[in-house]
């Protein structure tokens, strides 16, 4: 009778237990595609996550170095959701409507994903947090100024509209392809996917919208 249950206890555990290229799956997720495309990026509009944010993807800093370049921490929030920590902008917001300088800060493979809801990361910063490697970064309002900003090494090497063509001058090879300008065109999506070119870094939906590291700046960004 013993013999005939082991055989029978190995098949559940191998059905129940994930598979190693499932493992592996999940563990490389966050691997970006040269080639993106904003089709990957269907789910964001002219208000998901927000009206308002900056996205950025940092190569080069880990999560500690990224805070220390923005300020350094005043409240650390524990794990939020991206709504959770906008609701937490809205909810503490001055009577002249200015928020806590909010950020999301975390690893995601080999990139360290910044959001800030509400907020803005001036160029200067940027090009500090791209000291060591690249740095690409979205921001949008809720008037629709949509701007991608890439730095690298310490220094903005390129910025524009994500609405409209990019001027050919200063051209990285990341935005060919890409549907700028279209009538057609989701801006959102089409920059979150030029991120994911430059930064080599996918965001997925689900990924995006989970629980992350959240804190309050010691100070204004500006």
């Amino acid at each position: 009778m013993r013999a005939r249950l082991i055989p029978l206890v190995l098949l559940v555990a191998a059905l129940v237990a994930p598979s190693s290229s499932a493992t592996a799956a999940d563990r490389e997720d966050w691997r970006g595609d040269r080639q993106a495309k904003p089709s990957a990026y269907a789910w964001l509009n002219d208000y998901t996550p927000s009206d308002t944010y900056t996205v950025a993807l940092v190569r080069g800093l880990r999560p500690k170095a990224v805070l220390r370049t923005l300020g350094g921490v005043r409240r650390d929030l524990d794990g939020r959701t991206p709504q959770e920590a906008e609701e937490y902008v809205f909810d503490h917001m001055s009577d002249d409507y200015e928020g806590p300088p909010v950020v999301q800060v975390e690893r995601h493979g080999k990139a360290t994903v910044v959001y800030l809801p509400y907020n803005f990361v001036p160029d200067r910063l940027l090009a500090r947090l791209s000291r060591r490697g690249v740095v690409t970064a979205f921001s949008t309002t809720v008037e629709q100024d949509t701007y991608l900003t890439v730095a690298k090494k310490g220094r903005i090497i390129r910025r524009f509209d994500a609405g409209f063509r990019p001027p050919r001058k200063g051209a990285l090879r990341q935005e060919k392809g890409l549907d700028w300008g279209k009538r057609d065109q989701n801006i959102w999506a089409t920059a979150w996917a030029f991120n994911e070119r430059v930064g080599r870094t996918h965001v997925s939906q689900e990924w995006f919208q989970g629980d992350h590291p959240t804190y309050v700046l010691r100070k204004d960004l500006y």
